[in-house]
């Protein structure tokens, strides 16, 4: 949220607030959904291991990414290749 509001110039806590008030989901939300949009995308659509996806989405740390995945979907990386591949 942070990066997003130096970008347009604006306080994260003013983003949150409109972003919420608009959506009724906090900024953080909607920057994870087109996250998980883009990992699906990627892990259906591209060879490239998950450790590279986690990669070239912006995470160094590859085993948050997968918590991150398992938690907002419900099946790992793996199981959501598997099933849509």
């Amino acid at each position: 949220v942070k990066a997003y509001a130096s970008l347009l110039n604006i306080t994260p806590l003013y983003l949150n607030e409109v972003v919420k008030e608009i959506t009724g989901f906090a900024a953080s939300y909607w920057i994870q959904q087109a996250i998980l949009l883009e990992a699906k995308r990627l892990l259906v659509y591209s060879s490239s291991d998950i450790k590279q996806i986690a990669y070239d989405l912006g995470y160094e740390d590859h085993a948050y990414f997968s918590r991150f995945f398992k938690k907002n979907t419900g099946m790992t990386a793996t199981t959501f290749r598997d099933k849509n591949h």
